[in-house]
């Protein structure tokens, strides 16, 4: 038997032991019922680079686990909510996405978004037809609870029936942000940082929360602007910004939004990284940025994610890398959020199997979750959707390997 095989022979075995002892606790009666998990993602333009890897990931879960949950056979389908023109999420598409999910009976649970306005939008409609949705990469604090930089009315206003559907596997903004103003100031000796975000729920969510823990560190606000995401450059706005005299600037938001551009006229007017300090946010740490912004400007860069890296995951998960990374290439970086789309489909998977197979049930289920061992590592939930252990991580941009490598853990309180 081949190294291959047998890692994942092995972790077959696992998946199928979980099942069988999820079933025998009270699930999967139906008799070999099909049900039906979908994921949505944004699948073109830069994104493609971490969001085919997640639905790759989703995939080799579900290979694992032989189609099975429990005694019910699992059908997968992956939905774009990008469109063509922008390369990016769109309302449109995201809110359509959501009406065919909840209207189609077979289907159970939801993957999904990327993107934190897409969730927005997505959330109310599967909420009314109490459709379970579980998040690998939403980060808006507001989804789940109240917090610095959140809106009016969240998170009630997601929730019409008033229970709750949405879980997410990773931590939100409000410690991103909190982090984030720390490491500046403490770490790198930042005096004066101005604040960009890409005027996005997510981009602005997390800036405003980054805002607030600056000014509570005695960090100076220079200012806080959003970036036009059409804009053809942003060398006025880097003017401005060097006007103020600030030694950092703080980037809360998307890379696809025009971020190669920002950061490359960043560095035209304001100097490398080194000069003046450039952190960003989990949106922009993604290996695209080396492209589309040039690896020269990137290089120096810090950026914080509440991911752990591949390199960094342990136990039963790390064998899942080793497999993973086998079936893609060794040669291919596993992107921050790749594993999290494992976990997501893990804890579907689970749930579905202690489950009776109706929706409601499944929801339930998931609020329900105790697993020791998913890609990521332990996952529970708190009452309002929550991973029940956040983290956040630090990465440093190395521009000679056009990646993001791994710096540290940073305490999250």
């Amino acid at each position: 038997m081949t190294a291959k095989k047998s890692v994942l022979a092995v972790l077959g075995l696992l998946v199928a032991a979980l099942a069988l002892v999820a079933a025998g606790c009270g699930g999967g009666d139906d008799g070999g019922k099909t049900l039906k998990i979908v994921s949505d993602l944004p699948l073109q333009g830069s994104n493609l680079v971490q969001s085919g890897q997640m639905v790759e990931a989703i995939e080799y879960v579900l290979e694992l686990a032989e189609n099975k949950a429990g005694d019910y056979t699992i059908e997968y389908e992956s939905f774009d909510d990008a469109i063509a023109s922008t390369g990016n999420w769109d309302e449109a598409t995201c809110a359509s996405n959501a009406r065919t999910y909840a209207d189609d009976d077979s289907i159970v649970a939801n993957i999904g978004t990327y993107n934190s306005g897409c969730a927005a939008i997505e959330i109310p409609i599967l909420n009314e037809a109490g459709l379970a949705m579980v998040s690998p990469a939403n980060t808006y604090a507001g989804l789940t609870h109240d917090a610095p930089g959140t809106e009016a009315g969240e998170p009630d206003k997601y929730y019409p029936s008033g229970s709750r559907n949405y879980l997410r596997v990773v931590a939100s903004d409000d410690f991103q942000g909190k982090v984030g103003a720390d490491f500046l100031k403490n770490d790198l000796g930042a005096t004066s940082v101005f604040i960009l975000d890409d005027k996005e729920l997510y981009g602005k969510g997390v800036a405003d929360a980054f805002e607030d823990a600056a000014k509570e560190i005695g960090l100076t606000v220079a200012g806080h602007e959003g970036w036009d995401k059409d804009a053809p450059n942003y060398t006025a706005l880097m003017t401005k910004i060097k006007a103020t005299g600030a030694d950092a600037i703080y980037i809360g938001g998307v890379s696809p939004n025009n971020g190669g551009q920002l950061v490359k006229d960043k560095v035209s007017v304001l100097g490398d990284n080194e000069q003046v300090k450039l952190l960003v946010t989990d949106g922009f740490v993604l290996d695209s940025l080396f492209t589309d912004a040039g690896a020269e400007n990137v290089n120096g860069a810090y950026g914080t994610a509440p991911t752990l890296p591949a390199s960094q995951i342990t136990g039963a998960g790390a064998e899942f890398v080793t497999g993973f990374q086998d079936k893609i290439g060794v040669d291919a970086n596993i992107q921050v959020y790749t594993l999290y789309a494992a976990s997501a489909m893990q804890v579907v998977l689970d749930a579905i199997a202690r489950s009776d197979g109706t929706r409601a049930d499944i929801i339930a289920k998931l609020f329900e979750t105790d697993l020791t061992d998913t890609a990521t590592g332990p996952m529970s939930f708190n009452a309002d959707g929550d991973p029940a252990a956040g983290t956040e991580q630090l990465f440093k941009a190395d521009g000679a390997q056009k990646t993001w490598v791994w710096d540290k853990s940073l305490a999250v309180s």
